[in-house]
């Protein structure tokens, strides 16, 4: 939320994180929970829409990491949630605080809901015949008559899908932000904490 600061992903797996106005920021570089170099890239990046400090990062070699702004750790990292292929889209649902959406090099979709499982996608969708060239989750959180959720799928023809997802994943859950916000608290990792 502050115009200021600005996170990049990088082709060592670390994320930079930064200010215009030179200021001083911790941490400087978000990582990831394997200690040391590696040549994957971050190839998208996401802020969660509702507020909380925290952002996703998708991998070249399949990995999706949950981070805080305020640790250099991440709260969850999944390793072979996508069978290594490359992650190249990445969004947190528009409706929902504990879902996301994940696109692969092979024109998968997966959907995540954290509240369900914070072990592994709830679904998975192979797209095509066409090759999935670009994703996008849009939707209305408090449209009257109730929440939706829809992907706009772009594919390698030119063609442009519009794909409604079930209410499951589009309707809030009852204190959904608050459930979350406890999940992420009490993630394995020894920086694993989340504060409002």
């Amino acid at each position: 939320s502050d115009p200021n600061h600005f996170i990049i992903g990088t082709d060592m797996g670390f994320i930079s994180h930064g200010t215009r106005q030179d200021l001083r920021v911790a941490p400087k570089l978000f990582k990831p929970q394997q200690h040391g170099i590696r040549p994957v890239k971050v190839n998208v990046i996401d802020f969660s829409p509702f507020g909380e400090p925290i952002f996703l990062a998708g991998c070249s070699d399949g990995s999706i990491r949950l981070h805080q702004l305020s640790s250099a750790f991440p709260l969850l990292q999944w390793d072979s949630s996508t069978d290594s292929h490359a992650v190249t889209g990445l969004q947190w649902s528009p409706t929902r605080p504990a879902v996301f959406l994940v696109q692969d090099d092979t024109s998968n979709i997966y959907i995540w809901d954290l509240l369900q499982s914070d072990l592994g996608p709830v679904a998975k969708q192979q797209v095509s015949p066409n090759r999935l060239v670009a994703m996008a989750a849009v939707g209305e959180p408090e449209k009257a008559g109730g929440s939706f959720l829809a992907l706009v799928l772009a594919r390698a023809s030119g063609s442009i899908d519009i794909q409604h997802l079930k209410r499951r994943w589009a309707a809030p859950e009852v204190d959904e932000c608050n459930r979350l916000r406890l999940l992420l608290q009490e993630a394995p990792w020894p920086e694993g904490k989340l504060h409002k």
